[in-house]
């Protein structure tokens, strides 16, 4: 599995660690030990933690075990540079800022491509082609994409809604078909309405999947199955926020063309068949 910036995403996350996790980030950003030569114990020890405060911390950056990082850090040069999303300044000019946007959108895209893992994709699949009907949710730059889910999985003729409004989402959830999935946006994880959509998702026994940014927050914690981007660091003008995006947006083509494979020659003929509709019914507006 590649997961490349592992020091990038450890930086990213940084601040969303516990505070014995943030010693062992610490420990590892600052280069003063070769940690892949030491265990769990002696990391632990030389970061004032326990060994068990190193597993969790794995976990909270997306990594399976100790080992795994450990052969991650050992692939990674020495001289890789944390740098975080840039913001536009004043003084900037229109070429000067194509350039910046372009460097965020990348490293966000990368980072998310890389973190999100084959199994967790192929467990999505099997969990949409299971459910007889398909609710999707978010609000604000979220209610994107879930629109986004929505136009897609749609045109293939899945069974599909999105919603902005959380009184008709609820309402809809009480009558649910059995196994129906719910598929909840949120980049920070923390968004109250898709937290409390979630909520009544999972005491109704519906399944839930999350897309959300790497690390502990609530969407995470309560959905059946995450997605989940790498964290990007939010600037003044939060011109890392349409990177978020962008890598929600990508992460959502991954699962729909890796759905498609399914199914190729079918999922095709639909997708074509969509597209004439659209050309036939342009064909007697101009007319």
């Amino acid at each position: 599995m590649n997961k490349n910036n592992i020091f990038n995403r450890i930086n990213s996350i940084y601040e969303n660690l516990t505070n014995s996790e943030k010693k062992i980030a610490d420990t590892i950003l600052n280069g003063n030990y070769n940690i892949i030569t030491m265990t769990t114990a002696e990391l632990a020890k030389v970061s004032e933690t326990s060994s068990a405060s190193v597993i969790r911390f794995c976990k909270s950056i997306g990594v399976s075990s100790y080992t795994e990082l450990k052969i991650l850090l050992s692939s990674e040069s020495k001289s890789v540079k944390l740098t975080d999303y840039s913001d536009i300044s004043p003084d900037e000019n229109i070429f000067e800022i194509k350039k910046k946007i372009l460097a965020n959108a990348s490293k966000s895209i990368e980072e998310t491509v890389n973190l999100i893992t084959e199994t967790t994709i192929e467990k999505t699949i099997k969990i949409m082609e299971q459910a007889p009907l398909i609710y999707t949710y978010g609000i604000g730059s979220s209610y994107l994409v879930a629109e986004n889910i929505f136009q897609k999985w749609s045109r293939i003729g899945k069974s599909i809604i999105c919603f902005n409004d959380l009184h008709h989402l609820i309402s809809c959830i009480a009558s649910a078909p059995k196994n129906s999935l719910v598929i909840g946006i949120s980049n920070s994880g923390e968004t109250s309405e898709v937290i409390s959509a979630m909520k009544i998702a999972n005491n109704r026994n519906l399944t839930t999947i999350g897309i959300t940014q790497l690390g502990p927050n609530s969407l995470n914690k309560i959905s059946d199955l995450t997605l989940q981007t790498i964290k990007s660091k939010e600037a003044e003008i939060r011109s890392a926020a349409t990177s978020s995006l962008m890598s929600q947006f990508i992460l959502v083509d991954i699962l729909f063309y890796s759905y498609i494979l399914n199914d190729y020659d079918r999922y095709i003929d639909l997708i074509k068949a969509s597209r004439l509709s659209v050309l036939e019914y342009k064909g007697f507006t101009n007319k």
